[in-house]
């Protein structure tokens, strides 16, 4: 039976020396017609985040589970920042440091301790904390990676899949894969986690995180707006 771990390290580009964001985007799995983005809406999607966030130029940001670097290949589209990534895929960290060469990539699992010699303005994951094995494991990365938020800065935890949507969030999810009658068997052992909006809203506050709101998905054409939310904090 298959793991997200070796889906994961098996995705790579076709050509590391000439990369476009579409390349990025479709490595990271935004391909399977159930959550897809072009590169227009992932522009949209990241400069969004970009204001709600206040992000300046020159803020060094850290993305846990970064991928293929799409994220963060599309943020200094808009202004030059010091990126930073972590994933456990091997191949996939190798294509962030050819999309994005001035930037600081490791591959490591997401709740190893930093090894970065840094505090980050802006640490960030997108569409990741769903493939943790459980909120044990999601409850050590925020842990470990806030006491590394400069004072001031933001932790923002977006596509986190509402468990109030759990019920139905397969059988929708079935209907706009890229071949419905093989969702079952594509999917078979590949867990998603769930999560409780109060309950991760009361736990980043028991870490010391403040002013923690909800916002939604900037892109309501995306197929997972429907089922997942966005949660934004600050370290005081």
């Amino acid at each position: 039976m298959r793991s997200w771990k070796q889906i994961w390290s098996q995705k790579s580009v076709r050509n590391l020396s000439d990369i476009t964001l579409s390349d990025l985007i479709l490595a990271n799995g935004y391909d399977t017609g159930v959550g897809s983005y072009n590169a227009k809406n992932w522009r949209i999607m990241v400069a969004d985040f970009c204001n709600k966030i206040a992000l300046q130029p020159n803020r060094k940001v850290l993305e846990i589970g970064c991928g293929s670097g799409a994220f963060l290949y599309a943020i200094n589209e808009i202004f030059k920042v010091e990126s930073y990534g972590i994933d456990y895929s091997e191949s996939l960290i190798e294509v962030a440091k050819a999309a994005i060469p001035n930037g600081e990539f490791k591959t490591q699992p997401a709740n190893q301790p930093s090894d970065f010699k840094t505090s980050f303005d802006v640490i960030f994951s997108n569409g990741v904390f769903f493939y943790f094995p459980d909120h044990d494991y999601v409850k050590t990365v925020i842990l470990n990676w806030t006491k590394h938020i400069s004072s001031g800065g933001k932790l923002a935890l977006m596509d986190l899949p509402d468990e109030k949507h759990e019920d139905t969030y397969h059988r929708e999810r079935m209907k706009a894969y890229k071949d419905p009658s093989k969702y079952d068997s594509d999917y078979k052992g590949l867990r998603h986690l769930f999560f409780n909006k109060n309950g991760m809203i009361q736990y980043l506050e028991s870490v010391g995180m403040e002013d923690v709101q909800l916002f939604p998905h900037v892109v309501t054409s995306y197929g997972n707006a429907r089922f997942r939310f966005n949660i934004i904090c600050t370290r005081p």
